[in-house]
């Protein structure tokens, strides 16, 4: 019994993983509802989400609140620049389908849907970037962009899997309960997972071009630019 209780057995690390996601989803959830705070927390969530991929994570909580103060300024600045892109094709599809229903033309809703999915594919990477990497507004986005293009099929499976969860809370009231545990957190893990490899050639180029910190030190931030300031 002693054994399974040790903190090395792979099932009390596992639950200890479960648990600690659970916790980021529920910060998350939490902080994301006075919506002006929703920006840093998802960036906080995908900042310890990595953190916990990589075996680096010591004191989710206050890790959590880390990532939040540092990129709360342009973390908010980043979410109402994706809110707007997004409340328009959204707006526009929701007025269409109420106006004329099944009459309205095809051609429209398709258009609509894929202005959606534009935005979508264009600024999915933006937090993730943002959580790891200091740089401006302009190149976050630039950066995050070019990433979503660099794997194409990756970024549309990270669309997937971060939308589905909302979609079966919205379908289904039972999984909303579900959703509040672990609809944010666990999508975010996945896709920490996919682009991990990704994030640290950008960290050891960065690395090498302007001799930042190693990752585990103070400043955990990989400047991709020769440019401390976030604007």
């Amino acid at each position: 019994m002693s054994k399974f209780f040790n903190l090395n057995n792979p099932i009390v690390n596992f639950l200890g993983r479960i648990t600690d996601i659970m916790i980021l989803n529920i910060l998350t959830v939490l902080l994301c509802i006075p919506v002006v705070t929703a920006g840093a927390a998802i960036t906080a969530d995908y900042y310890c989400c990595l953190k916990i991929r990589r075996d680096e994570d010591s004191g989710i909580i206050k890790m959590y609140f880390r990532s939040f103060r540092e990129n709360f300024r342009q973390s908010t600045i980043l979410f109402f620049i994706i809110l707007f892109l997004m409340m328009i094709p959204t707006f526009m599809l929701y007025v269409v389908l109420n106006a004329y229903g099944e009459a309205a033309p095809s051609y429209i809703k398709i258009m609509l849907a894929m202005a959606i999915l534009t935005v979508s594919f264009l600024t999915i990477m933006v937090f993730p970037v943002q959580s790891r990497f200091s740089n401006t507004v302009f190149n976050t986005i630039k950066s995050s962009v070019i990433l979503a293009f660099s794997n194409p099929f990756r970024t549309l499976l990270i669309i997937v899997i971060t939308v589905a969860p909302f979609v079966f809370a919205w379908l289904y009231i039972m999984f909303l309960p579900v959703m509040i545990l672990f609809g944010i957190s666990v999508p975010a893990f996945i896709s920490v997972m996919l682009y991990n490899k990704t994030f640290l050639k950008m960290e050891k180029a960065a690395n090498e071009a302007f001799g930042v910190p190693e990752p585990g030190s103070d400043d955990e931030h990989i400047f991709v630019e020769n440019n401390d300031s976030k604007s």
